[in-house]
């Protein structure tokens, strides 16, 4: 018998008190709390596991529903793709739509990506994506803010040389608080930085996701930021 959603909680060895603030649990739809007990094991992985992968490897850190990350495995099917999320409906409603389209280059890590980034080896991946995280605006909590220089170090240090790092967000300060991390650490360079009214049409390199969908309604900008690692040789 396939075990509860609930009972399925906090088995990545992750340090609970640490990182208390982002919120895992919510409303479950049937089709969500069925997917989340039934296939989360089938589909989870190691960040220890993508080091044994011998083609390129991209990451999607904080996929929400999982939409955008499905259509970049599908359209990179060469490529093996990790999801990074904590929010357990968001898990359910990806391995929903994972399962019935029958990918197979894409697994999931529920564990805070500060602690994935840090299990990972060097350079190992070629593309990580970042869309829409919590810009936690009120000032007593700009700590909470995923965007921060210990965390671009580590992403740098596990990034190949010449991997991209894209990212997206709907509120214009976190836009302007994320470039001004970027520039703190050394071996990013910024590719390309705009910013679309929200009835302009999406960037190509994406769908449009659920809190954009969200940002645009409440008349927000959209601003799409493109950086490069590079690393000097040795």
């Amino acid at each position: 018998m396939p075990e509860s959603p609930e009972s399925i909680i906090d088995k990545a060895n992750s340090p609970e008190q640490a990182f208390s603030y982002i919120r895992r649990r919510g409303r479950f739809t049937a089709a969500q709390s069925r997917a989340y007990a039934s296939l989360l094991e089938r589909y989870r992985i190691s960040p220890q596991d993508l080091q044994h992968r011998s083609g390129p490897v991209g990451m999607e850190i904080g996929f929400g529903m999982g939409a955008e990350l499905l259509d970049w495995a599908s359209q990179q099917s060469s490529w093996y793709l990790c999801g990074v999320e904590l929010y357990q409906p968001g898990i359910g409603a990806m391995l929903t739509r994972l399962h019935s389209r029958q990918l197979t280059n894409v697994g999931l890590i529920d564990q805070p990506a500060q602690q994935v980034l840090a299990a990972l080896p060097e350079h190992g991946l070629d593309e990580v994506r970042i869309f829409f995280p919590d810009p936690w605006p009120k000032k007593r909590h700009f700590k909470r803010r995923l965007i921060q220089p210990e965390f671009l170090a580590q992403l740098h240090r596990v990034t190949k040389p010449g991997a991209f790092v894209r990212l997206a967000t709907d509120w214009a300060p976190y836009g302007e608080w994320m470039v001004e991390q970027f520039s703190t650490v050394e071996g990013f360079k910024l590719i390309d930085d705009r910013v679309r009214r929200a009835d302009e049409q999406t960037a190509a390199t994406r769908g449009t996701t659920k809190f954009e969908a969200r940002g645009e309604r409440l008349g927000h900008a959209i601003r799409d930021l493109l950086y490069e690692s590079q690393h000097a040789a040795k």
